[in-house]
């Protein structure tokens, strides 16, 4: 088995995920809201993504995990790893708008903003999930990271967020995209990407039918190896949140697995299918040379 499979792990998240639930903003303790606040002006993206808020289950390790890497979350090395991964994303022969006419689907500014924010975002989110989960696997990582720090704590500017069409709220022909989502990528939850997008039905159809079936394919899964071995490589540059640390902070030896397990999850499946399901959809909107870079990186 590849390192990057982690079967039983994976099937155990899948299991977990669900039944923990997330801790959202309004719920949060005092910690864990200062936490949320770091992760969105250190990632520089005005939300919290869904890995952090199913990690706040486990708060004591979610503040000692983030507190390890947040040094190294404005320096010009980590954007540019962040750069590096998205460079690689994008599964070619990219499928083409055709005839259609965007504008017509949805408001496209809108739109855009959020595709931009959300393909920023992704690759410092593969990063951080590689950290942790490699981490509590037992590697230590880099006795220093990068310092040069490129940027002021922030969110960026230009960058959105739009309100998640929830499955109480989703139409008919939108629930059966999300259900077509879940299946065909093996997740837990529909992408908080598409369920912003689903504001615009007839977008979220469209972009889904365009790239669909691309996902899965030999080539998708070729990307998809590539970033995952690209982030492993990079993270080992970082001080990792070691597995030591976390016992002497009170994480015992179930919760480590079961930490290990939605890890799984986050690192082999959500993030990183939706880092190339938002690749393409950018591709669709702005072309393929926009889809390997973002406008909000700050490494030049």
């Amino acid at each position: 088995m590849e390192w990057f499979e982690r079967t039983e792990d994976v099937e155990r998240g899948l299991r977990l995920i669900p039944r923990l639930g997330e801790v959202m903003l309004d719920e949060a303790d005092e910690d864990i809201g200062a936490t949320y606040e770091a992760v969105q002006t250190h990632l520089r993206v005005p939300f919290v993504n869904f890995l952090f808020r199913v990690l706040a289950n486990y708060p004591p390790y979610l503040s000692f995990a983030w507190n390890t890497l947040e040094p190294y979350l404005l320096t010009t090395g980590f954007e540019e790893a962040a750069d590096a991964l998205r460079a690689q994303a994008l599964v070619e022969p990219v499928p083409d708008a055709g005839d259609t006419k965007l504008a017509a689907l949805g408001d496209i500014e809108q739109l855009r903003d959020f595709t931009d924010t959300i393909h920023y975002v992704l690759p410092k989110l593969l990063l951080v999930s590689s950290a942790f989960d490699e981490g509590l696997s037992g590697e230590t990582g880099a006795a220093h990271g990068p310092s040069e720090v490129g940027v002021q704590s922030g969110v960026a500017e230009g960058a959105t967020s739009l309100q998640m069409v929830g499955d109480d709220e989703a139409t008919e022909e939108v629930e059966e995209v999300f259900e077509e989502i879940r299946n065909r990528h093996g997740h837990p939850d529909v992408a908080s990407y598409y369920r912003g997008i689903a504001q615009w039905p007839e977008f979220l159809e469209f972009a889904w039918g365009r790239i669909s079936p691309l996902v899965a394919t030999d080539l998708y899964e070729e990307r998809k190896r590539d970033l995952l071995e690209a982030a492993r490589s990079s993270v080992f540059e970082l001080p990792l949140p070691s597995r030591s640390e976390a016992v002497e902070r009170g994480i015992n030896e179930e919760q480590i697995e079961e930490l290990r397990a939605i890890l799984a999850v986050f690192r082999f499946r959500i993030i990183v299918d939706t880092l190339l399901d938002v690749s393409l959809i950018k591709a669709l909107l702005d072309g393929p040379e926009a889809a390997r870079s973002s406008r909000f990186s700050f490494a030049g």
